[in-house]
């Protein structure tokens, strides 16, 4: 009697950890595609206008571009306070990127445009930023 009672009980337990665990993943499952919506990897519409290339080595080009600015001691170019560098990249769609930038006063986002050139070169321009005030 003590282990029919025992062996249900366990059951039990287990198959609500079951019903809890699926209903965590899915929860994850919508939040991360949540995410993703503005990600240029998962933008159909933006892959196809960038069609002459490849995205998924597109996007490790430019992001390496653009951490190439990081290398002047004045800070990157693209933002307009001193001695501020990029950090983190994110492709938002074929045109813009946003970007988490640092530096000894601060830090900030900036949203950059980014422009294919037909000789395989990329262009940036800063669209906008946002230093976040010190505390």
């Amino acid at each position: 009697m003590y282990s029919t009672k025992k062996f249900n009980f366990d059951e039990e337990r287990a198959a609500k950890f079951r019903v809890k665990m699926n209903d965590s993943l899915t929860k994850i499952v919508a939040e991360k595609e949540e995410g993703d919506y503005f990600s240029l990897a998962h933008n159909d519409k933006a892959i196809d206008y960038l069609e002459a290339y490849d995205v998924n080595k597109l996007m490790p080009f430019v992001k390496e571009k653009l951490m190439d600015l990081n290398s002047n001691p004045a800070g990157n170019k693209l933002i307009p306070y001193d001695g501020m560098v990029i950090n983190k990249v994110r492709f938002l769609n074929h045109r813009w990127i946003i970007a988490d930038f640092t530096g000894q006063t601060g830090w900030g986002e900036i949203i950059i445009k980014y422009f294919m050139e037909k000789d395989g070169s990329v262009t940036f321009e800063p669209a906008e930023t946002l230093l976040y005030p010190q505390n």
